[in-house]
């Protein structure tokens, strides 16, 4: 199994390394593009893209929902298990779709302000840790 290290830090703009593989381009853009919000999330504002309501599949939408945790997160299970829930959910588009034939997404804390997202596709594994 080959294993990429990714790194981004969300107080800066994302360099431009992480699109040249286009793997990696697909991974970040499914997961820091932020998808709209379900009614049970409860959000003023549930952000998402525009382009999703025209979508041919009910429910097949663009990006993620991690940014929900930026505003309630805390370093608890709790919120690793929803990074897991919400990573993998943004990324079974590779799967629908004939992209990737295996997905397994664990989420682990790296201090109190980083968050590693560990994605293995098709036995290829990428460390992407995510700074706030």
């Amino acid at each position: 199994m080959t294993t990429r290290k990714l790194a981004i830090d969300l107080s800066a703009p994302l360099p431009l390394t992480l699109f040249a593989d286009p793997i990696d381009s697909a991974i970040v853009l499914s997961l820091f593009c932020d998808a709209r919000a379900l009614p049970e999330d409860k959000q003023a504002d549930p952000r998402g893209w525009w382009g999703d309501v025209l979508a041919d599949q009910p429910y097949d939408r663009w990006g993620s929902r991690l940014w929900l945790l930026a505003s309630r997160a805390k370093n608890v299970p709790q919120t690793l298990r929803d990074a897991e829930h919400y990573a993998r959910e943004a990324l079974q588009w590779m799967l629908d779709d004939g992209a990737a034939r295996s997905l397994d997404v664990r989420a682990s804390a790296v201090g109190n302000e980083t968050l590693l997202l560990s994605i293995v596709m098709d036995g290829n594994a990428v460390e992407l840790e995510v700074k706030s």
